[in-house]
C-alpha cells in the first residue's frame, strides 16, 4: 500500500443533530472483504447494493474496493467515511490483503476518518485496537441474534432511538476477546453484547464496530442458509426436516420488517452523528509524511 491522503478533517462529536440532506453529497468507501463470485453463486446482488439499501444512498455514492478479489487499497480517500464488510474469511488468517487492510484501518483512524465495521471487519478492527479474534467458544451464531446495549451503548449516538435490547440478523463463527480498555486510538468500550461479549465496540471517537449484520435481510440470510444447510444441521443450528427448514425461513421473514427498520435507524445515526460532522469543513491531510 502506498502513501495516501484523505479529503476531509474529522470533527469532534458534540451531539448536534445534523440534517440528513447530507446524503446528497455523502461519499462512502466500502471495503468488500468477500469474494464476489461466492455472492453471485448464491443468486444475490453485489454486496455494495446491500450497503446502499441500509444507508439509503445511491450505489454510485459508494466506492467499492473488492479487497478479497485483489483490488488494491486506494492511495487517496476521497470519501466521507469508511464501511468495512463481512467475509467468509477469518481476520486472523495470514493473508497479505488482510494485513494490508489492518494497516490501512490503523492509518485511517489516526487521521480521523469515520468508520463502521461489520462482522469480519469488526474483528479485524478489534485486532488493530489490541483485541483478539478467534473461533468463538459457543460455536456458530446464525439467523436472529438479540443484542443488549451496555450502559455505554445506551449513551452512544450510534444506538440513539433504539431500545435497550433488540433483534438483528447475524452470521459468524469467530468472536472478539480480550479487548483492552485503551488502545492506540483511545478508549475501547463495549457497546453491546449478544451470546458473545464485545458484539459492538467504540474504538476511539471515530470508529464503531458491529459483530452483527445491519446490512442483512431475510432474503440474504435465507440464501446463506440454503448454501450452508447441511453444515447448519450438523451444527444443530437447524432441524433436519424440510418442515424445520421452512419454519426457520418463516421466522426470518416475520422478523425482517422490524429488523430492517432498526438497522436503517442505526445507519442514519452513523451518518448523522459520525459522518456528517466530518464532512464540514473538508480538508486534505497527508496520512504519511
Amino acid at each position: 500500500m502506498t502513501a495516501f491522503t484523505i479529503d476531509h478533517r474529522a470533527a469532534r462529536l458534540n451531539g448536534t443533530r445534523r440534517p440528513l440532506h447530507v446524503r446528497q453529497r455523502c461519499r462512502l468507501l466500502f471495503l468488500n472483504m468477500q469474494e464476489q463470485a461466492s455472492v453471485r453463486e448464491m443468486g444475490l446482488t453485489p454486496y455494495r447494493d446491500w450497503i446502499a439499501e441500509v444507508t439509503r444512498l445511491a450505489p454510485d455514492q459508494i466506492h467499492t474496493v473488492n479487497v478479497a478479489d485483489g483490488d488494491p487499497l486506494p492511495d487517496t480517500i476521497e470519501a466521507s467515511g469508511i464501511i468495512g464488510g463481512g467475509s467468509m474469511h477469518s481476520s486472523y488468517e495470514e493473508l497479505p490483503w488482510i494485513r494490508q487492510v489492518k494497516d490501512f484501518l490503523a492509518v485511517a483512524q489516526h487521521r480521523g476518518v469515520p468508520e463502521l465495521h461489520i462482522c469480519f471487519s469488526h474483528q479485524a478492527k478489534s485486532e488493530v485496537a489490541g483485541g483478539v479474534s478467534k473461533t468463538g467458544h459457543l460455536g456458530r451464531r446464525f439467523g436472529i441474534e438479540t443484542l443488549t446495549l451496555t450502559p455505554a451503548g445506551r449513551e452512544d449516538p450510534l444506538f440513539r432511538g433504539l431500545p435497550a435490547t433488540f433483534d438483528v440478523f447475524t452470521s459468524h463463527v469467530d468472536a472478539v476477546y480480550d479487548v483492552p480498555p485503551t488502545g492506540a486510538f483511545g478508549p475501547v468500550t463495549e457497546l453491546a453484547f449478544g451470546a458473545y461479549r464485545n458484539e459492538s465496540l467504540a474504538i476511539g471517537t471515530t470508529a464503531r464496530t458491529l459483530q452483527v449484520h445491519p446490512e442483512m435481510t431475510s432474503g440474504i440470510a435465507a440464501a446463506l442458509a440454503q448454501t450452508r444447510r447441511k453444515q447448519l444441521v450438523a451444527e444443530g443450528q437447524l432441524g433436519p426436516s424440510d418442515a424445520d427448514y421452512a419454519a426457520f425461513l418463516e421466522s426470518l421473514d416475520w422478523a425482517d420488517r422490524d429488523i430492517r427498520a432498526r438497522m436503517r435507524t442505526l445507519l442514519d445515526n452513523w451518518l448523522r452523528y459520525f459522518v456528517a460532522p466530518a464532512m464540514n469543513p473538508p480538508a486534505a491531510a497527508a496520512l504519511h509524511a
